[in-house]
């Protein structure tokens, strides 16, 4: 039987598969010797949370199931896309089919259509994500909480909330993004929101798949997919590699492109049906890899303007090569109709080496040379390689640092939910509990080079120095506690966040070790009212926490903020509006370097004071039949923003420097938004995109953009097309960015970024 394949249209139900389970215990040997290489510490802590995970889940059970939630939906945190119209919480769901209508593979590009997720770009191709919510810094998705299956997935979400590895979205069958209240059992990161990537979940019969696609640049994608459901048991294998020649040019010649690959094996087990408690049992294993040629090395302003797609010589070494793997165990258990328990336990190994350019070895900072390219002329040429260096003078001699890292992170947490009836009250309640552990290693490693006429040559030292050899790690316990209630019209939600921190920071360079503790309550409420069949209300407010590092200074504080949301929902048949506001009062907003930031250590953190970030977020989706046959939907996002710090300072931290009071926040636009249209019958679909971002500040400031320290507004279009050969097989066309418009979307970490170029890329998907 066939994977079945509709024309894309707003809200669609995910639409292929059966709930996810599991394998027997049996699978528990298997997880470790896939995960070899493990950090001794993280294994010696996992083990006992995954025994125990599976002696719960094996107890017997006889006699007939009940009417039960299925696993699956356990895992979509917003409940769904129809769940979604009712929630005391602003939440955005997209589905299968919009993901595959425009065949994404950069989730950048696929959150557009979400209203307040704020995007900056970075290498064109979305391999590692800069993702905000609601004026949370965007920089390396750090202030959001990043899920797969309602897992943390970030590589150290405590210990180092830098998202250098994000699941492969064109591997998923939704991804949903929450806010607000909606946010209070998922955290350590609620200050913006939460992100959750859904994994497919195995077919209930015999089917599979053939993906595959090309493209300019010589991209080209490939995704197999087979699974079957026989008796109690099933399976699923998901293989996917996609890549690109890249679109910028060395000007030595040479790669600039990427690869990925990603492979996943899921083994499910479920009760027989005469069982007395219904339970569903699944085992994930993944692996993924990449190898990309990709660079934090910008180009000056002119040279952008002359050839936004050039990269200078001294970028020729770059190269980014990562692993990933993982085991994921999901579990359900569901009594009668009044409760239900979900059980995960997980670990993740991330290993990344990144060696790039990274200035020089006693010389000015690459970002202050490309911003005044006519007063740091001979640093310029050395770049360019116009001019060769000198073995006797440092200030000419390339550095290239592998920053070399390893993070791990496992955990167990169990949820309880309970359905009962005090009155006319429905009530929900939800409860759960967390164990997290997660670490960073780095190892950071210069070695110097010469531009010469042949390009970079090794200067013969080998390794000079260290700028890191560290560890961090955190134990994390948290817990939540929530009572949904429906009265009426009248949906009520209350609910308060635990979260207990204990971190340690171990510095080999200096021989010192520090540690910290925090303990935080987080509260939050929501309120819905139906207020006619067509119109409803919301209301929210929430405490919002982002941690501190492991290393943190004692000067320094946690994220910590009070979040307000309000607003009014629409419903009408085919027709869906939503206009919410919101409101983020930060009485400290955190600052986190990177390796790109000068005059900080990787890792620091500074305090950003009082902070004030307010706007508006539209969604609007029609479905017209004007015309029998054919269906006519439109899709709107749009997104009002307003940030000012609260407090003058001067501040160590580049990316803030001198801040005055109501200076607005970096790469935070004033106006975003999203328009689809299309038009689709039972055999062929065509959809047109246009996405709108703003002008956006590089630095805080205020009135006036300076040309210098700001990024222009963007507009682009996209076009997709997708006709059913037969029933089993469908071609599609995809057009990125058919205007080829070129601006600067960045100038992080080094100098100006473009965006990608026009793209086309055609496809087909073969189902069996």
């Amino acid at each position: 039987m066939p994977i079945s394949h509709n024309p894309p249209a707003p809200c669609t139900v995910i639409s292929s598969g059966s709930p996810i389970a599991c394998a027997p215990t049996s699978s528990l040997s298997l997880t470790w010797t896939y995960l070899t290489g493990c950090n001794p510490t993280m294994t010696k802590r996992t083990i006992p949370l995954a025994l125990l995970s599976l002696a719960y889940a094996s107890q017997s059970v006889a006699q007939e199931p009940p009417e039960v939630t299925p696993l699956y939906e356990e895992v979509l945190v917003t409940g769904g896309a129809d769940a979604i119209r009712t929630l005391s919480g602003s939440a955005s769901f997209i589905d299968e089919e919009s993901i595959r209508a425009f065949d994404s593979t950069d989730l950048n590009e696929l959150l557009g259509q979400v209203p307040g997720v704020y995007i900056r770009f970075e290498d064109g191709y979305g391999l590692r994500p800069n993702i905000g919510i609601r004026g949370a810094t965007s920089e390396r998705s750090q202030k959001i909480t990043l899920m797969e299956d309602g897992m943390l997935i970030a590589p150290a979400p405590y210990s180092a909330p830098a998202a250098y590895y994000i699941p492969n979205v064109n591997r998923m069958a939704a991804v949903e993004v929450f806010k607000g209240p909606a946010a209070i059992p998922y955290g350590p990161h609620t200050v913006g929101g939460a992100l959750n990537l859904v994994s497919p979940k195995v077919p209930e019969d015999a089917r599979g798949e053939l993906d595959l696609a090309a493209g300019s640049d010589d991209y080209r994608k490939v995704r197999a997919r087979y699974g079957d459901t026989v008796g109690q048991f099933g399976y699923d294998i998901d293989v996917l590699h996609y890549g690109a020649d890249g679109f910028k040019q060395l000007d030595s010649g040479g790669d600039t492109g990427f690869r990925r690959n990603d492979a996943n094996l899921r083994l499910m087990w479920r009760s027989a049906d005469n069982a007395e408690l219904d339970q569903q049992l699944e085992l994930k294993l993944g692996y993924a890899d990449e190898d990309s040629d990709e660079t934090y090395l910008g180009l000056t302003d002119d040279d952008f303007g002359a050839d936004p797609d050039r990269r200078y010589v001294a970028s020729e070494l770059d190269t980014f090569e990562s692993e990933h793997r993982q085991a994921h165990l999901l579990h359900s258990l569901s009594g009668a109709e009044h409760w239900d328990v979900f059980t995960t336990a997980y670990v993740n190994q991330f290993d990344r080496s990144w060696n790039k350019f990274d200035g020089f070895i006693d010389g000015q900072p690459p970002s202050l040379v490309l911003a005044y390219p006519n007063i740091f002329i001979d640093e310029m040429a050395l770049l360019r390689g116009e001019a060769f260096s000198d073995p006797d003078d440092e200030s000419t001699i390339i550095d290239v640092t592998n920053n070399d890292r390893e993070y791990g992170s496992s955990g167990i947490e169990s949820r309880l939910t309970w359905r009962l009836s005090v009155g006319e009250t429905e009530h929900r309640l939800r409860t759960g509990l967390r164990y997290h552990y997660d670490y960073v290693k780095r190892d950071h490693k210069v070695r110097g080079y010469l531009m010469t006429a042949e390009g970079l040559v090794t200067d013969g030292l080998g390794e000079r120095y260290k700028k890191a050899l560290n560890k961090a790690e955190t134990d994390a316990w948290s817990g939540f506690v929530e009572d949904e209630m429906q009265w009426g019209d009248w949906k009520f939600n209350v609910g308060v966040r635990y979260e207990h921190i204990e971190g340690e920071f171990d510095n080999e360079l200096t021989d010192t070790r520090s540690d910290n503790s925090e303990s935080i309550v987080l509260p939050g409420a929501g309120l819905f009212y139906q207020w006619t069949d067509d119109i409803g209300f919301l209301l929210g407010v929430n405490k919002g926490f982002s941690p501190a590092g492991p290393g943190a200074d004692d000067s320094v504080d946690p994220e910590d903020s009070v979040n307000y949301e309000y607003g009014v929902r629409f419903t009408r048949d085919t027709m869906q509006f939503d206009l919410i506001g919101f409101f983020s009062d930060y009485a400290n907003l955190l600052g986190r370097c990177r390796v790109s930031d000068p005059s900080c250590e990787v890792g620091e953190e500074f305090n950003g004071g009082e902070v004030e970030i307010s706007g508006a977020e539209v969604t609007a989706n029609y479905v017209g039949a004007w015309v029998d046959g054919l269906t006519f939907p439109v899709e709107l996002s749009y997104t009002y923003t307003e940030s000012s710090f609260q407090n003058s300072f001067l501040s160590d931290f580049s990316q803030w420097g001198l801040v005055r009071a109501g200076d607005e926040l970096p790469y935070t636009p004033e106006h975003q938004g999203r328009l689809q249209v299309g038009v689709a019958n039972y055999r062929w679909s065509v959809y047109a995109a246009v996405k709108y971002i703003g002008k956006m500040r590089e630095l805080p400031g205020q009135d006036s953009f300076n040309t210098a320290t700001s990024t222009r507004s963007l507009t682009t279009w996209n076009l997709s097309a997708n006709y059913d050969i037969t029933e089993d097989l469908t071609l599609r066309l995809i057009g990125e960015n058919l205007s080829d418009e070129r601006e600067i979307v960045s100038r992080r970490p080094f100098g100006a970024r473009p965006n990608q170029p026009r793209v086309l890329k055609v496809g087909v998907n073969y189902r069996f």
